[in-house]
């Protein structure tokens, strides 16, 4: 298994939270795991976690991605912010 610095991944897809990085990749590879797809063949022979770090890695993360998981967090920062 290759390992990931998380800085490096931070600047990589312009997300300045390890937190939401952590949770961008698990909700990559739970979204691979759902779907059986992988999408090229060099990520064919990996597990999904590795799958989408590997994406993450060389920038291949579809923007859509980062978007929904900073609308998210948004939201829940918001919804934090009434509750207290």
């Amino acid at each position: 298994m290759k390992f990931y610095d998380i800085d490096a991944l931070e600047s990589k897809c312009s997300i300045e939270n390890k937190y939401k990085i952590t949770a961008l990749v698990a909700a990559r590879a739970r979204w691979f795991s759902e779907q059986k797809n992988m999408l090229d063949a060099e990520s064919a022979n990996e597990k999904y976690l590795s799958a989408a770090l590997l994406e993450i890695d060389s920038g291949r993360l579809p923007t859509a991605w980062i978007e929904e998981l900073e609308a998210a967090a948004a939201a829940a920062d918001s919804a934090q912010k009434s509750t207290d």
